[in-house]
């Protein structure tokens, strides 16, 4: 009888005390404006182009392309270096032509440059990826503050990025302005580097 006691008293207890259902709260619709479409400017400009024709990216592209062969060749030449002390080594195991304490001494100086290695080219990858997204980040808000500039200028309601794996899959090419809006950013170049402090 005890047993079945206990659980009467503990769902007593639960429906004395009375769980609270949350509130239900009532949907409210967005406050989102009407525009009316009479005179609506709308324009594009194809992303990929800014890649050759922006001054400053291709720049920014350049330097970052040329530091990235130079850390590959850097890498080349250290690999090349410990495959050499490598088969220096086996060549030593080989012939016999060392004791066993300078075999020891070899191999763990070997062990050494393969650790200093791996360490150098995961901190040396990690800055140049770190720089790469920063660059693209500044090239980023150059392109969008320049944007601003360029609509306001010329009285565009909506510019619009067109590239390759985007979400716009046609536009009437009347209303691509990539060269002008190039053209605009090589223009603008000295006074977006003041605009973003640099």
């Amino acid at each position: 009888m005890n047993r079945l006691i206990f659980p009467l008293i503990v769902l007593f207890v639960a429906v004395a005390c009375g769980e609270k259902k949350p509130e239900k709260k009532e949907e409210q619709a967005p406050n989102v404006p009407i525009v009316k479409t009479d005179g609506l400017k709308i324009a594009y400009y194809y992303s990929d182009s800014l890649r050759t024709g922006f001054d400053y990216y291709k720049s920014q592209d350049e330097r970052i392309t040329a530091k990235g062969k130079n850390l590959e060749q850097i890498l080349m030449n250290r690999q090349k270096a410990i495959i050499d002390m490598e088969q220096r080594f086996q060549n030593h195991i080989k012939n016999g032509t060392a004791s066993g304490d300078e075999l020891q001494k070899m191999e763990n100086e070997l062990l050494r440059k393969k650790e200093q290695f791996m360490q150098y080219q995961q901190q040396e990858g990690a800055k140049l990826e770190k720089e790469t997204a920063d660059v693209l980040t500044a090239i980023s808000k150059k392109i969008e503050a320049a944007g601003k500039k360029y609509c306001e200028k010329y009285k565009i309601d909506l510019l619009l990025i067109h590239g390759s794996g985007g979400q716009i899959n046609y536009i009437n090419g009347q209303m691509d302005v990539t060269k002008s809006f190039i053209d605009f950013l090589n223009n603008e170049q000295e006074q977006l580097k003041k605009d973003m402090g640099e």
